[in-house]
């Protein structure tokens, strides 16, 4: 059985289901695998030059009934998770930016952070309807850009994510560019190598210790009591995000 995370980005037990580009390396398939945790790959999209896996660009959790897909990715999803979610594929994930990012935003409690102008429409209307509050930045790949720790508290490489969640009262650190790997790029994002799998435990593609922020990053997980999970020996390495969409369900 499959029951969706009751909130995006922040499981409140096990994960048991987590969407991962299909071009990560079998370390951290295999961490997953160790943990119990199943994989959902998500593929190429031809649409998208470069970063065509990322599933911080192709998939994202609105709710714990309601998860956007790009169409790309529609037979992955619809074989696992016809049970639990609704799914709305949007045909619109493409390259050039901004377009390769209207998916690319962070739920988080009853919050959604986004840039206004490059996320897709109908997450600005769900946001209205729904009474989420609607935080604005100016960077476009905001998923990409932020991990998520709880439904008040975020770590973030982006100076406009970081003075965003500075003036909502949302607890957050900002941490150096520069010690996470993207393949085709200088460095990678602190939001795209990492993704919560349980109620107090992050994963981490690669090694923590390999950062140079380690110890604010590792302070700050400890004011929360999040234990940081790692693949040890291994370079931090952004692989579009773990994203957790199915956990153990609550009795």
């Amino acid at each position: 059985m499959y029951f969706p995370v009751e909130s995006p980005n922040i499981p409140k037990n096990k994960v048991t289901v987590v969407a991962v580009s299909s071009e990560a390396d079998e370390n951290l398939f295999k961490k997953l695998n160790d943990l119990e945790i199943e994989v959902i790959k998500t593929e190429q999209s031809r649409k998208i030059k470069d970063i065509n896996y990322h599933s911080d660009l192709f998939v994202l959790n609105l709710t714990k009934n309601n998860l956007l897909i790009d169409e790309s990715q529609k037979n992955s999803f619809v074989k696992y998770l016809t049970i639990g979610y609704n799914l709305t594929e949007i045909d619109g994930v493409k390259s050039p930016y901004p377009s390769d990012c209207s998916l690319n935003c962070v739920v988080m409690g009853d919050k959604i952070i986004c840039n206004i102008n490059t996320v897709y429409p109908e997450i600005l209307r769900f946001s209205e309807n729904n009474h989420y509050k609607l935080i604005t930045t100016n960077q476009g790949y905001t998923k990409c850009s932020t991990c998520v720790i709880n439904d008040n508290a975020l770590i973030t490489d982006d100076e406009s994510i970081y003075n965003s969640s500075q003036n909502n009262q949302i607890d957050s650190i900002l941490i150096s560019k520069g010690s996470i790997r993207l393949k085709g790029f200088e460095y990678g994002f602190i939001g795209g190598c990492t993704g919560m799998i349980d109620k107090n435990k992050l994963l981490f593609n690669g090694d923590i210790n390999y950062h140079n922020d380690c110890n604010k990053i590792i302070d700050f997980l400890n004011k929360y009591g999040v234990e940081p999970v790692i693949i040890e020996n291994k370079p931090l390495t952004d692989i579009g995000s773990i994203i957790p969409l199915c956990e153990k369900h609550t009795i």
